[in-house]
């Protein structure tokens, strides 16, 4: 049976980490709009569906910290 390790973050760094990831999430979304608009490029058709993923992945984390209680 795995022991459950318990972490608590300091009001600071979890501020920190919350600017974070609003900034990658920001970043994939216009990553994502890029790739959209410019599929005559190979590349970007190419890279199009990890950012997309990526996208996702960093919305569903960013919901986590938007709704997050304010007290710990």
């Amino acid at each position: 049976m795995e022991k459950v390790i318990v972490y608590q973050i300091k009001q600071v760094d979890f501020e920190k980490l919350e600017k974070l990831v609003e900034r990658i999430y920001n970043t994939t979304v216009v990553l994502d709009y890029f790739c959209q608009k410019q599929q005559e490029y190979e590349e970007l058709r190419n890279i199009t569906p990890i950012i997309k993923n990526l996208r996702r992945d960093s919305d569903k984390l960013n919901v986590y910290f938007i709704n997050y209680p304010e007290s710990f």
